[in-house]
């Protein structure tokens, strides 16, 4: 299993992917260098790179610009970028909640002892 649900039902991955993992598949299945990408839309190369290996966010002017570039609606793009930095926030939330409960309950050997 690779994901939970939340409070909301709404399914959360264990691990939140960057759109910048989907674009860099998008590169190389069309064989476009990352070089050719960022002159095409008006980027420089390293804020390119910074994007596919999910250093930056997606922002409404590069999401057009792929649009434009790729065909592939801006909207996809910024929900990939709005679903990423959801999954980063519960991510966050699950895991110091996970720490709180740990810290709560007794170690597991006491749990066994007093089944025993």
């Amino acid at each position: 299993m690779n994901h939970t649900m939340d409070n909301d039902n709404r399914i959360t991955a264990f691990r939140a992917v960057h759109p910048g993992e989907t674009l860099a598949e998008e590169l190389k299945e069309r064989g476009i260098k990352q070089k050719e990408l960022a002159k095409a839309i008006g980027i420089q190369p390293s804020h390119l790179n910074e994007l596919i290996k999910g250093k930056r966010s997606f922002t409404t002017a590069v999401a057009m610009a792929l649009e434009k570039e790729l065909g592939i609606p801006y909207d996809f793009w910024m929900r990939l970028q709005y679903g990423y930095e959801h999954d980063c926030l519960v991510i966050a939330q699950r895991e110091v909640e996970e720490q709180q409960r740990s810290r709560r309950e007794p170690p597991l050997l006491n749990k066994v002892a007093t089944i025993l």
